[in-house]
């Protein structure tokens, strides 16, 4: 809750207006509630296209576009959202109130690419890996890296890529950058995705959906890259050969602090990849913003919201606590 009329990636009764900062599932709980019965939904313009794709259609008369860096009133208060780098669309969200008193929410985000909110009397910041071991010391290596690995994957056949939904529009828009040219091959809910992204002016590149005529041809040129949901890795080894070779699978999560790429055995990699800032850039991006009070979201950073709550308050001299409550975790 930021004020007493706007709240973002969640829903609270009599607020007139609900901020998804970005399409993630655990950022859109209740959205159809706030479709319901606040006054406007607000996002960037991305957002807002992509949450149709996800079956979230938010009637015109309840569409709040704003683009970064434009502001809004209401009744009062003054509503602006500031470039993220999370996932496409994502934004952190600023609200002045009538009395000029400024609070801030970064949501998920990564350094760099982030813009800094200052002058804040609150920040309320995401910290999914606000423990101090929590580090990625690869985090400017690792795009080049991904890019390598499925570079060489494609030399021995096709490439499956496996992550979350936003993720993997994200890595795409990456492989492009770095001169990876293979075919994409999506589902249906992906390819609608990237549909979104074209016309938002995103190149994609070459993109196939399954199941249509294209899809066949290229699986058996066994040159292409596929994408599929994080939960199907599992399932990995169920996917036949194309063209007669054996797929290379890749599978993308945060949770990797070992090493920027792990091989598990000679065609399945796990690589340390994350939309989250990491313990190091949690600190900076603090530090650098210097609020003069922090609210760590302990509903998504669970004992981690806490440990970073109390680094703040301790090293960095800045008064932190943890909203909601970590207590159900510690007990």
């Amino acid at each position: 809750m930021l004020g007493s009329n706007i709240v973002a990636d969640g829903h609270a009764h009599g607020f007139s207006v609900r901020v998804v900062t970005h399409i993630h599932q655990d950022h859109i709980v209740d959205l159809r509630k706030s479709i319901r019965e606040a006054s406007f939904i607000a996002a960037t313009p991305l957002t807002l296209d992509l949450l149709e794709v996800a079956g979230y259609r938010v009637p015109p008369s309840k569409r709040l576009t704003l683009p970064y860096s434009v502001s809004v009133s209401i009744d009062g208060d003054v509503l602006t959202l500031r470039r993220a780098n999370h996932v496409p669309g994502a934004a952190e969200t600023v609200v002045e109130l009538s009395n000029g008193y400024r609070i801030g929410y970064t949501g998920d985000f990564k350094l760099p690419g982030t813009d800094i909110l200052y002058e804040l009397d609150v920040l309320v910041i995401d910290a999914t890996y606000g423990a101090e071991e929590w580090v990625r010391p690869w985090q400017d290596e690792i795009d080049i890296l991904l890019a390598d690995v499925v570079q060489e994957g494609l030399m021995h056949g096709p490439v499956y890529i496996y992550g979350y939904y936003g993720k993997i529009e994200e890595i795409m828009l990456l492989l492009r950058r770095y001169g990876v040219d293979a075919p994409f091959l999506v589902n249906q809910r992906i390819g609608r995705s990237v549909a979104v992204l074209e016309r938002h002016g995103y190149r994609v590149g070459e993109v196939v959906v399954d199941g249509t005529r294209e899809a066949l041809e290229v699986r058996r040129s066994g040159w292409y890259i596929g994408f599929r949901h994080y939960s199907s890795w599992r399932r990995r080894r169920l996917l036949p050969p194309s063209n007669g070779l054996r797929p290379v699978h890749v599978l993308l999560t945060g949770w990797e602090f070992r090493e920027p790429l792990r091989r598990i055995s000679p065609r399945e990699w796990i690589v340390s990849f994350s939309d989250h800032a990491d313990f190091r850039q949690l600190v900076s991006y603090v530090e650098e913003a210097r609020p003069r009070m922090l609210i760590v979201d302990g509903y998504r950073g669970g004992r981690a919201a806490a440990y970073f709550a109390s680094y703040v308050s301790k090293r960095l001299g800045i008064p932190a606590v943890v909203q909601p409550s970590t207590e159900r975790w510690t007990k």
